[in-house]
């Protein structure tokens, strides 16, 4: 188990990476004279994607929490 949870969050912690590094792509494309729209979009879906695993990923490493 132990194992398995450092396994996570060098998993979280490279997905983290992935992000900031779509949203230098992000900014790069929308700072060109006529940026792509096609690629705004694909760029935008990876970002929200990897937000989406993120949440999945604190949402296991939160304890719950009784109501």
């Amino acid at each position: 188990l132990r194992r398995r949870g450092s396994m996570s969050i060098v998993l979280a912690r490279r997905l983290q990476g992935f992000h900031v590094l779509l949203e230098m792509a992000l900014r790069n494309e929308r700072a060109r004279p006529g940026p792509d729209d096609r690629t705004v979009t694909n760029i935008k879906k990876k970002k929200l994607a990897i937000k989406d695993r993120l949440a999945v990923f604190d949402d296991r490493r939160l304890p719950s929490r009784s109501r």
